[in-house]
């Protein structure tokens, strides 16, 4: 029995009785499971005072009366196992019980395909929490993996509740990334569950998957700052432009797409004259090198305020700052030319978060007051 074997079946184990619905236990007697409250409930455990061996006892009476009985079957084979739960499953396979004892008897005996298999039609049907977390467990198992694969079709409804149930079973989100990628294949990777693994990969500090992950589901290569002519609305989630959530009663700061004559789309700053959320719109960039220049153009009316906007650089490692363009102030209506060339230190990473701020930080509590928009956004190579 390999390592990864051993522990995804310990981790499985320990999730179902930290749940007080694992699976039933072949190595515990009817009493312990019962006083566990393990999963599924055992018709012995209705009175502690119980004969087990006087309800089998009645149960195969039963039977007898009407051997097509799948109730009295299952039954039994919650009791027992064995023969009669290989009559259960001919009789009522479909049964969500059924199902849970076929798993469990597959995960105990380390059967992962025959284990997948049961798991993920528990799931796929009954949308059984429990299964789902099992699953998500059991990605740690090579074999495992492989079967979930294989189980993948375009119309499959299981891929998400598994992804959902990472973070409880403590499985980060890059080890699903094989399925994920099938997934994509198959065009079986809906926007919230791109949304949510791109969350997951982000906060693992898996930056470089998550932006081939982007990629991948966008099909089709981007350049370095994402939408920076502002043409297309902003695609949450990704790669592309955020804004802190802010009531608007609230904002000091609103942010929107507007529309220029002679330019289309432009991003548009309005100032309220309330507190300043920082940043007040940002975008994470991967960029493999270290010596960029950042351009674009700049327009403001009537933008008070002692000492500017800038647009900042920053490791998402370590928030480190790398570079700030020149105080960006008041042009009065007139649009002007931004540039600024910089190096990327030893030690950032590939992340950086490109966003705008006052460069006072004390001057965002006071508030600003007037209108600034932004066109034509880039990042290029130095040579």
């Amino acid at each position: 029995m390999g390592s990864v074997s051993i522990r995804v079946a310990l981790g499985i184990a320990a999730t179902a009785l930290a749940l007080a619905l694992g699976w039933l236990a072949w190595g515990y007697n009817l009493e312990r499971a019962c006083t566990l409250g393990q999963w599924p409930e055992l018709p012995s455990c209705a009175s502690p005072t119980n004969d087990v061996q006087a309800q089998a006892s009645a149960l195969r009476k039963r039977i007898a009366r009407n051997p097509g009985d799948s109730e009295a079957w299952i039954n039994l084979a919650m009791l027992e196992q064995g023969a009669a739960l290989e009559m259960a499953t001919k009789l009522a396979g479909q049964d969500y019980r059924v199902q849970r004892l076929q798993a469990g008897r597959a995960i105990e005996r380390q059967q992962w395909p025959q284990a997948v298999g049961w798991l993920v039609r528990l799931v796929q049907d009954n949308r059984d929490a429990p299964a789902a977390l099992a699953l998500a467990k059991m990605v740690l198992e090579p074999s495992a993996l492989a079967a979930m694969i294989a189980q993948l079709e375009n119309d499959s409804r299981w891929l998400e509740p598994v992804i959902n149930s990472m973070p409880q079973a403590r499985v980060p989100v890059i080890k699903a990334m094989p399925l994920v990628v099938r997934a994509l294949a198959l065009k079986a990777v809906p926007p919230a569950l791109l949304q949510r693994l791109l969350t997951g990969l982000k906060a693992e500090g898996q930056w470089m998957e998550a932006h081939a992950l982007w990629l991948a589901s966008l099909g089709h290569s981007v350049p370095l700052i994402f939408n920076g002519d502002f043409e297309q609305g902003f695609m949450p989630g990704g790669f592309d432009w955020e804004v802190l959530p802010v009531l608007p009663s609230r904002a000091g700061a609103l942010v929107h797409q507007a529309t220029a004559s002679g330019r289309g789309g432009v991003l548009e700053v309005d100032f309220t004259g309330r507190a300043v959320t920082l940043p007040i719109v940002r975008q994470y960039v991967m960029l493999m090198g270290n010596r960029y220049t950042l351009s674009g153009e700049f327009m403001t009316m009537r933008l008070r305020t002692e000492q500017g906007l800038t647009w900042a650089l920053r490791c998402v490692v370590g928030g480190r700052e790398v570079a700030h363009t020149p105080p960006l102030k008041d042009t009065s209506g007139q649009w002007q030319p931004m540039e600024l060339a910089f190096d990327v230190p030893a030690g950032c990473g590939p992340a950086l978060v490109l966003q705008l701020q006052t460069v006072l930080p004390e001057e965002a509590l006071g508030g600003l007051r007037g209108e600034v928009r932004f066109d034509n956004l880039q990042l290029q190579v130095r040579p």
